[in-house]
């Protein structure tokens, strides 16, 4: 999982660098382009809107609302990260980013005292996508326009193994969703190539006070979701069935994978013909989720790989999982410019989702 890609201007792609840098992003799963500090906006809202072009053009994650930082002029290319910007240049002085942090969703924190002197943790390893009426987006891009400056984060998982990694502050992690697929056994392949699963709608509201484990993957015991009648308004056709596994477009490989805070129920077929068992009992799902997730979680499964400022990091969001890492505020602020879109079709499966 990993590749570099140096010597193209994204402003100006030719027909036959868009295929080079498609083919790369969904073989090696993760890309690290380097040196786009000239990179435009619009122009890295196209690129993504070029990898599906039926899909609707506007960033996946926006809403009615408007409460997410768009860059001016770009469409859908918008501002995530953390920190003050004192100008700026991407519209709109004296902003504050803000996104979550492991405090925010963890079942545990770590003290403030333990946080600026350089301890972190995972925030939460996650595909990108609403996922209530829209499907998750194909491919996420992120350009660094900011990378905050310190000192090497210490990131625990606190789970009782004493499994901690190094990285440079402000990057992003990943885990890989053919490998983990790979880690299962013949009959769990052949369980999740026939099965399937669906959040629950007003997915992020409906998680209530459950919390995620430590290390950043997987449901811990306890909290309880909201009642289906509490939530904000919702209608069954946008609750879409997605497949447990998603077949690679370019390479065929399959993935597992399930967004664990939001899945609601299983819908279990061992084999084509089966009769299908739907799972709703939350700490069924959970323990059998955790037991899966448990085989990737290990430092030598997760990628941090290493970006400065003007690169851009490109992701299969239907192959990879990932999470943000939680630095010291002293380090100063980071800046991205992030864009997906929801995708035009439901990700593929091995068998067809009903």
């Amino acid at each position: 999982m990993g590749a570099t890609i140096t010597g193209v201007d994204m402003n100006n792609l030719t027909d036959v660098e868009f295929r080079l840098i498609r083919e790369a992003i969904y073989t090696h799963q993760v890309v690290i382009v380097k040196g786009q500090e000239k990179l435009k906006p619009i122009n890295q809202f196209e690129f993504v809107r070029r990898l599906d072009p039926e899909a609707n053009p506007v960033h996946g994650f926006l809403t009615d609302d408007g409460k997410f930082n768009v860059v001016r002029g770009s469409k859908g290319v918008t501002l995530v990260g953390q920190g003050y910007i004192s100008h700026n240049k991407h519209g709109g002085d004296g902003l504050t980013l803000q996104s979550g942090t492991h405090a925010d969703l963890h079942v545990e924190t770590l003290s403030a005292e333990e946080l600026a002197s350089g301890q972190s943790r995972f925030g939460a390893f996650h595909f990108d996508g609403v996922i209530y009426g829209s499907y998750p987006s194909r491919v996420t891009t992120l350009r660094c326009v900011q990378a905050p400056k310190g000192p090497d984060v210490t990131i625990r998982w606190d789970d009782g193994t004493g499994r901690t990694m190094t990285a440079k502050p402000g990057l992003t992690a990943f885990i890989n969703g053919s490998q983990l697929y790979e880690m299962l056994t013949p009959e769990e392949k052949a369980l999740a190539d026939n099965s399937s699963w669906s959040p629950a709608p007003q997915p992020y509201v409906w998680t209530g006070t459950r919390k995620i484990r430590n290390c950043g993957l997987g449901m811990a015991p306890g909290g309880k979701t909201v009642p289906l009648d509490q939530l904000p308004a919702w209608t069954s056709d946008k609750v879409y069935r997605l497949p447990m596994v998603w077949v690679n477009p370019v390479t065929g490989a399959k993935c597992f994978q399930i967004l664990p805070d939001v899945v609601e129920k299983l819908y279990v077929k061992s084999k084509p013909g089966a009769e299908e068992r739907t799972v709703e009992d939350s700490d069924e799902i959970r323990l059998w989720l955790n037991d899966i997730l448990d085989r990737i979680c290990t430092p030598e499964n997760i990628l941090i790989p290493e970006y400065e400022e003007d690169d851009v990091v490109m992701f299969n969001n239907w192959g990879v999982l990932h999470s943000s890492i939680d630095f010291p505020k002293s380090y100063g602020t980071r800046i991205m410019h992030q864009c997906h879109i929801a995708s035009s079709t439901v990700p593929v499966g091995p068998t067809a989702v009903v």
